[in-house]
């Protein structure tokens, strides 16, 4: 089973450890509840809905940025941000935390044993969803590619 999910926007693309993804748009989602109900636009039910499709299904969905609008896509960049900031606060979460969490129907993430999620490395992958989209994101060395999120942060693979 694979953990990590291809982030792309137009030709380039990154991976994403699969639970440091869903740990980042839980809380990415969480945030979005917290704006008032009458200044959210038409479309920021299915948003947050396909977030926590993300956050759950994991690897076998991929986040295509560029398939958003300019404004659904600066609205999930701005959550995942404040998801960091949050997180960061926090110090991180603890698999009891996150099996608390009704993310999508009943359903939680899946941590794959891990017992904490540092935030370190969410707030990493956050980055680089903002650096893919502004085209500032590093390429990766020949016929190699960066994967984010994952316990140790950003890692090279392939190759």
């Amino acid at each position: 089973m694979s953990r990590t999910v291809p982030v792309s926007f137009g030709d380039r693309l990154f991976w994403a450890y699969d639970v440091g993804l869903g740990v980042l748009f839980a809380e990415a989602v969480r945030i979005a509840e917290k704006s008032p109900g009458e200044s959210r636009p038409p479309w920021w039910g299915g948003l947050v809905r396909q977030l926590r499709v993300h956050a759950v299904v994991g690897a076998s969905l991929a986040v295509a940025l560029d398939e958003l609008s300019v404004e659904e896509r600066g609205a999930v960049l701005g959550w995942v941000a404040d998801a960091g900031a949050a997180l960061t606060a926090r110090g991180g979460v603890s698999l009891a935390e996150v099996s608390r969490w009704n993310v999508l129907d009943g359903e939680s993430i899946h941590l794959r044993g891990a017992r904490h999620v540092a935030p370190g490395p969410l707030v990493e992958l956050g980055q680089a969803m903002s650096d893919l989209v502004d085209n500032a994101l590093p390429p990766a060395p020949e016929g190699r590619y960066w994967t984010f999120g994952t316990p140790d942060g950003r890692v090279i693979q392939g190759g």
